[in-house]
């Protein structure tokens, strides 16, 4: 198994998306993000269409990628992979990916069955249960049980720049989540509610049954690293995206 989280360094974008923009869908120049792809592919002797990116649309679907996805064109597989926030698979040689700059990127490991998964987890996939869902597909797909998974949970802002109006914090509620001391707090001041996204996700991995010790959790907070990370929060949309990802071998 293989995997990374890359940082904003080492590309060929310019102005507000330098320079390892890996965004496909960001306003970049698509020639740029392209050849950007295809630098960090070529760190592990892969192309750019080995690396598997949904289009993703802080939703919580999750796709299966299969033989028969891979024997698609690439056109074909643009079409298919949107309108999914995770993936999950078996197959080798493919890195499935997801871009982030703030929202949470989780990568999930079955070394038993040999299968995969990549989460994107903003706020809304987070209440929308992505975690569980991205769980349960391989579950069922794979035969998967959450005590032999190994999680990482990648780059995203952290609780103190992560400020959340009442919407949001209405919708962690009504989604059941519980919102206290261990993963959030109510500034002084502005009474606004800041939430640790990374915290919460972590809680919900182990949850559904992820031992504590087999979950790792970066420090790194995308909004404060200007030097290392886009930050949505930061740069509003002209930011440019990270790419994480994880590869059978």
């Amino acid at each position: 198994m293989l995997h990374f989280s890359t940082t904003r360094t080492g590309g060929v974008s310019r102005g507000e998306f330098r320079s390892l923009n890996l965004g496909n869908y960001s306003d970049d120049n698509p020639l740029n993000i392209f050849e950007n792809r295809s630098i960090v592919a070529r760190k592990f002797y892969k192309s750019a269409n080995e690396l598997i990116t949904p289009h993703q649309t802080h939703g919580n679907k999750v796709l299966l990628i299969d033989a028969d996805f891979l024997n698609l064109p690439n056109t074909d597989k643009i079409e298919k992979s949107y309108g999914f926030d995770a993936s999950v698979t078996q197959e080798k040689g493919y890195f499935l990916c997801v871009t982030t700059a703030d929202c949470v990127p989780i990568l999930l490991f079955d070394p038993k069955n040999e299968a995969i998964g990549a989460i994107h987890a903003g706020w809304r996939g987070t209440t929308g249960r992505i975690v569980e869902k991205t769980i349960l597909n391989m579950q069922k797909n794979f035969g998967t049980e959450p005590k032999d998974i190994l999680a990482a949970i990648g780059p995203a802002v952290s609780i103190g720049n992560y400020e959340v109006g009442k919407e949001v914090e209405d919708e962690f509620r009504k989604s059941g989540f519980k919102l206290n001391k261990s993963n959030s707090y109510r500034h002084d001041l502005s009474q606004k509610l800041h939430i640790d996204l990374k915290e919460i996700n972590r809680q919900e991995l182990i949850r559904l049954g992820v031992p504590k010790n087999q979950i790792e959790k970066t420090r790194y907070c995308t909004y404060r690293n200007s030097r290392l990370f886009f930050s949505a929060r930061r740069q509003s949309i002209h930011s440019g995206r990270m790419l994480t990802g994880i590869m059978l071998r």
